[in-house]
């Protein structure tokens, strides 16, 4: 009887297939937060992102904290821009949670400000996960 060896099978194994549909799965993980691992039928991930980005974005713009406009004059405002950006549709509906505007100047406002910017950056982190789960590359 002939004995195989394990570790060539591995090496002979063929790559994981690559799904065509990881760019479109990013998309709309950017858009709706969560949304990505919905369409992946990754329910608990989906909650929990929709719920930490959602939460994060809303409580800055209940706070009064600051949304950066796509116009910026410097390379930090334009960061900041891109970090609140990265929160989808809670970019858009800022306006609607924050009809009296910005108010930075109390302590209240600023940390506003950085929990918009975190909500974003959490969507990111969300979008590569979903990215890497369609591509194949995460299991």
């Amino acid at each position: 009887m002939e004995e195989t060896n394990p570790i060539e099978e591995t090496v002979t194994a063929s790559p994981p297939k690559r799904n065509s549909a990881a760019p479109f799965i990013a998309i709309m993980a950017w858009l709706v937060p969560g949304l990505g691992h919905f369409l992946l039928r990754r329910w608990g991930r989906a909650l929990v992102f929709l719920i930490a980005v959602g939460g994060l974005a809303i409580t800055g713009y209940m706070l009064r904290g600051n949304v950066f406009p796509p116009h910026a004059g410097d390379g930090f405002t334009t960061l900041a821009f891109l970090a609140d950006a990265s929160s989808g549709v809670f970019y858009v509906l800022s306006h609607i949670f924050e009809a009296a505007g910005p108010d930075v100047s109390k302590a209240a406002g600023d940390y506003g400000t950085r929990f918009v910017a975190a909500a974003g950056v959490v969507n990111l982190i969300s979008i590569c996960d979903a990215y890497e789960i369609a591509s194949g590359r995460r299991g």
